[in-house]
């Protein structure tokens, strides 16, 4: 069953061989490919509910695939692509959804076990509120999945990947035109870190965090074609966003919890109040760590392939 599975997932979007010779276009297809084959890979992990790490990779497909068809808009149709991206960004956020819910239990609960014994009856009560929100979420996914509009998507997904919509620069050669098409994506995260000021909000620090997950995103979809010195930059990067995803992910487990303490009893408040601390300590951690990051991520020989 699982053979038969791989083999169609194989068959709707074949892989694209990349090398030295290869044209503009190639690359475009690659990276289209390779997001739908993610996609359509992890869809029965989805459905099936037991494992999140089958959820984890399709946002991450939808995501990917969004950020390629923002990378390569100059050589796509921007009819066919732009609307492309809107319904993977309805797909994404559903998927986001119960990601974000699956990321924040794990995070309380792995937390929860540094906690005194004599508070898991409190943990428990406070985290059943989450579990219901897991539930909830997991519920909007699979009627969405179930939904002509998601099976449209696919449909979609898959007619764009095996014929993508080439225009403009698609016949040149892919390390003569792809270096052009990162260097947005990089200058705006240089951008968005040099404007931050002496102390930045949590708010200003996952704007760096996007923009490092975009520039990333792009210097992985060149990198068949381009080869080490992309896969370079876009791994500095992604420690980058590494570091700050991390720290929002401790912003958001506080605000949900000074939320659900507002309307939880005297000892779900207490524990509220414990797991919070938690949180600020990673966060101020985080806040220590990442301009060594960043640092590394920076250096003029990590992007003179962008020139």
């Amino acid at each position: 069953m699982r053979q038969s599975t791989e083999r169609e997932v194989k068959l709707a979007a074949p892989p694209v061989r990349l090398h030295a010779g290869s044209q503009a276009g190639d690359a475009v297809r690659a990276a289209m490919a390779a997001g739908v084959t993610r996609l359509l890979r992890h869809d029965p992990g989805v459905r099936i509910g037991d494992d999140p790490e089958d959820v984890h990779q399709a946002r991450v497909a939808t995501r990917r695939l969004r950020s390629d068809l923002r990378t390569f808009r100059a050589l796509l149709d921007p009819e066919q692509s732009g609307s492309l991206r809107d319904e993977l960004k309805w797909a994404a956020d559903l998927l986001g959804d119960l990601r974000d819910v699956d990321v924040l239990l794990e995070r309380l609960r792995r937390q929860a076990d540094r906690l005194p014994s004599r508070d898991a009856v409190a943990v428990a009560g406070l985290l059943r509120r989450l579990v219901a929100e897991q539930d909830g979420a997991r519920a909007r996914l699979l009627d969405a999945l179930r939904s002509e509009r998601y099976v449209g998507l696919v449909e979609r997904l898959v007619a764009f990947a095996q014929v993508p919509p080439l225009v403009g620069a698609w016949a040149e050669p892919a390390r003569v035109v792809l270096p052009g098409l990162v260097k947005p994506s990089w200058r705006h995260l240089e951008t968005t870190v040099s404007d931050l000021g002496g102390e930045p909000t949590p708010d200003d620090l996952h704007q760096v965090r996007i923009r490092a997950k975009r520039c990333r995103y792009a210097a992985e979809a060149v990198a068949p074609a381009i080869g080490k010195d992309a896969a370079r930059l876009a791994s500095a990067v992604a420690d980058v966003q590494s570091v700050l995803g991390d720290h929002h992910d401790a912003f958001v487990a506080e605000a949900w919890l000074r939320d659900k303490a507002a309307e939880a009893d005297p000892a779900q408040v207490l524990v509220a109040g414990e797991l919070i601390s938690l949180q600020r300590l990673e966060a101020a951690e985080l806040e220590r760590r990442w301009p060594s990051a960043w640092k590394k991520a920076s250096r003029r020989k990590l992007r003179r392939w962008l020139d």
